[in-house]
């Protein structure tokens, strides 16, 4: 065989190892060193097109793939990533679909459920979220900072404190109020007072 054609058949895939990496004119490049030789910048593949773009950033010390299509190294393009003993897949991948970012970030999906763990925060930022679902279960310390409105019951396992503007909150009920225990004011217990009426006599509680 041609030893030409030999090193260019020879050239077309190939695994190397990330050596540097830059972004330039919005394109990610990378080198890679293969059997102890470094490419020039190559692009690196990534999911793009016009309406949507997916960017997972190449790092250094990582294992790829480089396609050359035509057996010029120095022409072709990364194919990132490829597992080996220092980059294993996932703990409890198995037949799930997994993904896990720096910072221990972790989705899982089964084809039941999908599982978000984030160390510190995960945010939403949108004009309108809509959540369908027969039940909703929410653990959390929460906080609305905005206007609440419920299209149904509201059932309170607890206690529950009002704090308006400069302190003073201001309950505005618009229907029957039925209450089974005890009224209180600032003045003391509304339901089992007393008070004397004009004619000297005491008043008792209805």
């Amino acid at each position: 065989m041609n030893k030409e054609l030999e090193r260019k058949l020879n050239n077309i895939v190939q695994v190397g190892t990330v050596t540097e990496v830059k972004s330039a004119d919005g394109l990610a490049l990378a080198r890679v060193n293969v059997l102890g030789r470094v490419t020039d910048f190559l692009p690196v593949f990534m999911w793009a097109n016009d309406f949507v773009k997916v960017w997972l950033p190449i790092r250094v010390g990582q294992q790829v793939v480089v396609l050359s299509p035509f057996g010029n190294a120095n022409s072709g393009i990364i194919l990132p990533s490829v597992y080996n003993k220092t980059c294993k897949e996932p703990s409890g991948a198995n037949d799930t679909d997994v993904i896990v970012e720096i910072g221990s970030v972790r989705i899982d999906c089964d084809g039941n459920t999908v599982n978000v763990t984030a160390p510190v925060n995960v945010n939403v930022n949108c004009a309108t979220a809509t959540v369908t679902a027969t039940n909703t279960v929410i653990t959390s310390t929460t906080t609305n900072n905005g206007n609440v409105t419920i299209n149904g019951n509201l059932t309170l396992n607890g206690n529950l404190a009002m704090n308006g503007s400069g302190g003073a909150g201001l309950a505005t009920i618009n229907g029957n109020l039925e209450v089974s225990g005890v009224i209180y004011d600032s003045k003391g217990d509304l339901t089992n007072h007393t008070h004397s009426t004009t004619d000297g006599a005491t008043a008792e509680a209805r």
